[in-house]
């Protein structure tokens, strides 16, 4: 396996941007053969009975239910209501139910093939992949929507539109606002879902993306580019920034006052809630960076895949961050809880994604850091299940446990709202017409687990 990593720029504020994944770049059909091929079977019933359903809009929990699917959809919901015959049957009893949880910034290519399964065996039945080459990316979507291999869904923007250096890896490079277009017009017919930019998308290049990309019905989203101040990608029609954009998002608006100022703030918070501009913060990302970088190991390590470890171990070396850099990465982190705490009552929206952490451990990580960011455990669990479906238009189908809805659930052990840590109490996963037990979900996770990180 060989991995690329991009030097890092010596100006602090753009050190967490500068972090590239780029490994295992075998194409999905290739690499697929070290994942095991399913055949799902949709048709049958499974009914889980005597369960509560955490409704992730209200918050308000339905106990002693029935919740009956068939063909991949939730049939029927009632207190007493017949289980088909032949219906495969989960005791729910003492347990809750919420709908499945997405990972709304992975990159799949980095955590490789042989991850998959770690998704789904921690809830994750979908993930939006913020970066990988198309030949790995697309062909490994389809067999997953296809059922030809087990894994969560993924919607995948394709390689990233920058002028970053030539190394710089899951790149279609552009360089004025015809080569944008361009490649947006070739992204969207090979059947990429969004259109991804970076720090260092040019200033006409971005301009030009957020009018192309909606003439082909193409959403866009990323990182604000450095060229492009905070406000001007509030106003741009961006669908969601991440990382908030590596501090950008408050240290710009703050002005000399740093590193934040919150009356300041105030219209920028307010413009981009206006507009409809998502967050994905990466929380639980940003804050264990500096220790990853100091030497320590990441959280999960021992489901880490040999090219996630690779990945680190390179970014590590190339970056020699000292202890300054550290240190300021480390106030960002905790800064970014003061300011999704003051984002929340303007209006802001949020997605729970990881970037660079352990597939499925990590979501559980940034749940847990959006509720110390001020979010209640409703609010936390929402930026993973109702959120991700309202950001993809999917409110109709997902997102929630109603009639008619995706099959897409987590059996757990402990009420979520009570604590959201509870989402990690999983008793068993529902996805893609199939339940995986306790058993299954332990086989899963220790085929995954290394005898050292």
């Amino acid at each position: 396996m060989t991995c690329t990593v991009a030097a890092l720029r010596a100006t602090i504020p753009a050190v967490l941007a500068l972090i590239v994944p780029a490994c295992d770049n075998a194409p999905a059909a290739h690499v697929a053969a070290e994942q095991r091929s399913v055949s799902v079977q949709l048709e049958g019933s499974i009914a889980v009975t005597n369960v509560t359903i955490v409704d992730v809009v209200s918050g308000v929990g339905q106990t002693a239910r029935t919740v009956v699917t068939k063909a991949g959809q939730i049939a029927a919901i009632g207190l007493r209501i017949p289980v088909p015959a032949g219906a495969v049957h989960v005791d729910g009893t003492g347990k809750f139910l919420i709908p499945g949880l997405w990972d709304m910034h992975s990159h799949n290519q980095a955590s490789g093939v042989t991850s998959l399964e770690l998704y789904l065996a921690n809830g994750v039945v979908g993930t939006r992949d913020m970066g990988s080459d198309l030949e790995f990316i697309l062909p490994l979507r389809d067999r997953i929507r296809l059922g030809q291999l087990s894994g969560p869904e993924i919607v995948a923007a394709g390689p990233v539109l920058d002028n970053a250096p030539p190394d710089w890896p899951f790149r279609h490079r552009v360089t004025n606002a015809q080569e944008a277009r361009d490649a947006v017009r070739h992204l969207k017919k090979r059947g990429v879902d969004f259109i991804k930019v970076h720090n260092n998308t040019p200033r006409d290049v971005f301009f030009a993306i957020a009018d192309e990309a909606p003439r082909l019905g193409l959403s866009f989203a990323g990182h604000v580019p450095f060229a492009v101040t905070i406000d001007e990608g509030a106003a741009s029609g961006i669908k969601s920034i991440e990382h908030l954009s590596e501090s950008r998002v408050f240290r710009e608006c703050a002005g000399s006052v740093q590193p934040y100022d919150a009356e300041r703030c105030r219209p920028l918070f307010h413009k981009l809630a206006a507009n409809k501009v998502w967050q994905t913060p990466t929380l639980g990302f940003l804050r264990v960076l500096p220790d990853v970088f100091s030497g320590k190991p990441m959280p999960h390590a021992e489901y880490a895949s040999d090219s996630l470890l690779e990945l680190t171990r390179k970014n590590k070396e190339v970056s020699k961050l000292d202890e300054r850099a550290l240190s300021f990465l480390r106030s960002m982190s905790q800064t970014s809880l003061t300011v999704i705490r003051d984002m929340l009552p303007r209006g802001n929206a949020f997605l729970a994604g990881c970037d660079g952490g352990v597939p499925g451990f990590c979501l559980h990580d940034e749940l847990e850091a959006l509720t110390e960011a001020g979010l209640s455990p409703l609010q936390a669990l929402q930026t993973a299940t109702i959120n991700p479906a309202r950001f993809l238009g999917r409110e109709k189908t997902q997102g929630t446990i109603a009639v008619g809805q995706r099959a897409d659930l987590v059996l757990l052990d402990a009420d979520p709202l009570t604590a959201v840590r509870n989402t990690r109490r999983i008793a068993a996963v529902i996805v893609g017409g199939r339940v995986l037990s306790r058993g299954d979900i332990g086989r899963m996770t220790s085929a995954r687990r290394r005898r050292t990180p």
